[in-house]
């Protein structure tokens, strides 16, 4: 991997603060730009409003506006905008989401994410933050490192907040439209407004559609094609200011394309079914991605004099399917051997005329949830002040994974069959508290006991030829289908002390200790036998330890903030494949590793150097290692027996899987007045990634290589910026690189980002 010195980071920094124009993220995380320099955003990470100049933690935040003027409508655009983040959405149903070198990719009804998705302040179970339509926000928070004080929900890696606009007895309206390559058509449209005596509500919904990013030459369709819909409605009565009650429903629909794998590095057996254009040649299926979740919130707040009430009422449900073909391989059936059975006759027919596996992987996944928080923030005079609730959640997923596969190389066809169910009850109670030693210096602590209770269950079943090790039953014997099940509870107490300091009146300085905590699960999708299906592995902790400076110059026209962490990973819960059978292919199965290691130092920096242009850079630089035991086992030769062999690695000392060591973000906007009624505007942002590993064997081959990404808009507004006409790209210099890599019997499968996309939008508002 490469490594960069400190002069060399140094340079980064300093090229970055004087290239492009200016951001679609730092404009976001800075917010807009007022006569009086730089527009300060109100956060409520901490679960109350607090400027993000003054918020003792470590925020990304994005405001609605700027989401806007860069277009984005997927979160995956987000999050590729803010260094040391990476996702990989290329499963609707089990997205990749790694942030300061933690995540989830693990495929199982049963896990617990550690990157934990809210829409205000609802938690959004499973893949539902990923796959909802973003649309009408008035802003993104993205808290980066663990949050088990107040947040708790096993959000070990970070938080990501979806906040709406509420509706107020101002009316406001706004459409805009928008067309593209791909033959892309995209629609939003928001109106809100009084409705009567301190009633008030709004109404949001967005549509949008594109052709695909691959074409599968057999069936002679597009692949990873999308077409999307999502709707939102708020009702909000106010009775004076004491009481503030806000009901909302959201709903999305999402339907598109399997997604594309392609057979990047092939084995010696595979090279003649290369494809030569990356993102075209023959599948047997086209695939898809599909999701419709919603939800309904309920949350009222209640000012008693001495400080607020809050309740927070709500049910979300979701449905996923994705459908694909994960060999990214095709196979002539017309041209197979059957025998007497109706089964593949393999000593019958030329192998080498055909790829080495087929791998129909089809998953259905059904989630509902319940929640229910109490909380009272003070509002005392005096030194002391407090925040105290309590929580409850009910999860039910329902879960199906069924493969149908051929393996060339090991005589093997068959079909894999995993039921999954998994009912969860967690119970909270939190407290903090802040004591002011004087007007610039306080202490706030806090700490919460966080109890979680799951119910499993598996039914499994093969047909045909085993993709792993035999069925064994209770007793030890054969069998093609088992059913096992099991309970078991967690429980942590997860503290917090945050100490911050106000040395001057545009420096914020703050130092943090926290802990975050994950819930335990089971292996039930991959396991060969009751016992091993009701075998749990261990809940997964986390000891943060960060510093910070928030500090602005020159009359707000300058931001710079610094901030370096350190944390302390025991139990890591983490992917991996393990060989049962040498003459079969290895199983993907979860694993605790002793301990992880992530440090680093995130900068953030905007300026206002002249009225009308404003720049900024943020850079992270990240050291992600695994320190303790983690066992993965590969295959090799053994020339003693002429046969392959499992062998056992220890993984200590490793980089940990989707952490890129240096990442930077650097861009612009600039305005420019054009007549007494107009103004032009140039926007660009340029996001570098350093390389990393897909898995945590650090495999050479499963590496992805540095690439920056620039995207940009040009148009013409009014001056009250009522109209806007921008065109725009993304990926402009159209880089071809992974968002998935596997090494899969000797051939490296890989699926792509987005190419090049560009088009102009229309946007009209009041």
């Amino acid at each position: 991997m490469r490594k960069f010195s400190v002069g060399s980071r140094a340079f980064l920094l300093l090229g970055a603060m004087s290239a492009l124009t200016a951001p679609q993220v730092a404009f976001a995380q800075d917010g807009a730009v007022t006569a009086d320099g730089l527009e300060e955003i109100v956060v409520t990470a901490r679960k109350r409003e607090e400027k993000l100049q003054s918020a003792p933690l470590s925020i990304a935040a994005f405001s609605g506006d700027a989401l806007e003027k860069a277009g984005i409508d997927d979160f995956s655009e987000i999050a590729s905008r803010v260094p040391g983040f990476t996702l990989n959405p290329d499963n609707v149903s089990e997205p990749n989401i790694f942030l300061r070198g933690i995540g989830t990719d693990i495929e199982s009804a049963a896990s617990s994410a550690a990157i934990g998705f809210f829409l205000n302040d609802v938690y959004l179970p499973r893949a539902s933050g990923t796959a909802i339509e973003l649309f009408d926000l008035e802003r993104v928070e993205i808290v980066r490192g663990p949050q088990g004080t107040l947040y708790g929900k096993n959000v070990v890696g970070g938080a990501i907040n979806f906040i709406t606009r509420k509706p107020t007895d101002e009316f406001r309206a706004g459409v805009e439209a928008g067309i593209g390559n791909y033959g892309s058509f995209d629609v939003k449209a928001n109106v809100a407004g009084g409705i009567g005596e301190g009633l008030s509500g709004s109404l949001a919904a967005s549509a949008r559609r594109r052709d695909g990013f691959a074409f599968n030459s057999f069936t002679g369709n597009d692949v990873e094609d999308l077409s999307a819909f999502g709707v939102m409605g708020q009702l909000r009565y106010q009775a004076g200011n004491s009481l503030d009650i806000l009901l909302s429903g959201d709903l999305t629909r999402r339907r598109g394309g399997g997604k594309w794998v392609d057979i990047q590095t092939p084995s010696t057996h595979n090279i003649p079914f290369v494809n030569p254009d990356p993102r075209r040649g023959p599948n047997n299926i086209d695939g898809k991605q599909d999701a419709d979740l919603g939800g309904v919130h309920l949350s009222a707040n209640w000012d008693t004099g001495s400080g607020t009430l809050t309740s927070i009422s709500a049910y979300r449900e979701g449905k996923f399917a994705a459908l694909n073909n994960d060999a990214g391989s095709f196979i002539d059936f017309t041209r197979l051997v059957y025998d007497g059975n109706g089964r593949i006759d393999f000593f019958a027919i030329d192998r080498t005329q055909f790829n080495d596996d087929y791998f129909i992987n089809n998953k259905m996944e059904k989630v509902e949830s319940f929640s229910q928080e109490f909380r009272y923030r003070s509002d005392w005079d005096g030194a002391f002040n407090l925040l105290a609730g309590v929580y409850y959640q009910h999860e039910k997923v329902d879960r199906v994974e069924d493969s149908d596969y051929i393996f060339m190389r090991f005589f093997a066809q068959g079909r894999e069959i995993a039921e999954t169910r998994l009912k969860s009850d967690t119970w909270a109670a939190f407290l903090e508290g802040t004591y002011d030693f004087t007007d610039t210096l306080g202490l706030t602590a806090g700490i919460r006991y966080t109890k979680d209770s799951k119910r499993f269950s598996v039914d499994r079943e093969t047909i045909g030829d085993f993709l792993g090790a035999d069925f064994e039953d209770e007793n030890g014997n054969f069998t093609r289908a088992f059913t096992a099940s099991d309970k078991q509870s967690w429980d942590a107490w997860t503290p917090s002390v945050n100490l911050h300091w106000k040395p001057a009146e545009d420096i914020y300085l703050y130092a943090l200790v926290s802990k975050g905590y994950k819930s335990g699960g089971w292996n039930g999708e991959n396991a060969t036998n009751p016992g091993e299906a009701r075998a749990s592995y261990n809940p997964e902790f986390a000891w943060n330890y960060e510093v910070g400076a928030k500090t602005t110059w020159l009359d707000n026209r300058l931001r710079f903030n610094a901030t370096g962490f350190w944390t302390e990973y025991k139990d890591l819960q983490t992917q991996q494949f393990v060989i049962f059978d040498p003459n079969l292919p290895a199983d993907n199965v979860i694993a605790n590793a002793g301990k992880a290691r992530v440090k680093g130092v995130e900068i953030e920096t905007a300026v206002v150097p002249v009225d009308g242009l404003t720049l900024f850079a943020n850079y992270t630089y990240m050291d992600a290692k695994i320190t303790g035991d983690l066992i993965s086992t590969e295959l090799r030769f053994d020339f003693g027996c002429f046969c392959n062999i499992p062998v056992p690695t220890n993984l200590k000392g490793n980089v940990l899987r989707r952490s890129p060591e240096n990442s930077f973000s650097i861009g612009g906007d600039l305005t420019v007045p054009l007549s007494s009624r107009f103004n032009g505007f140039v926007r660009a942002d340029y996001n570098w990634t350093d390389d990393f590993f897909f898995d945590n064997e650090n495999s050479p081959r499963t590496r992805q290589k540095s690439v920056g990404v620039l995207n940009g808009s040009i148009g013409i507004a009014t001056e009250d910026d009522k109209w806007e006409l921008r065109v725009w790209a993304k990926n402009l210099t159209n880089e071809l690189y992974e968002s998935g890599k596997s090494d899969v019997i000797g051939s490296v499968l890989v699926s792509y980002n987005p190419p090049r996309t560009y088009g102009a939008t229309l946007r009209w508002k009041y």
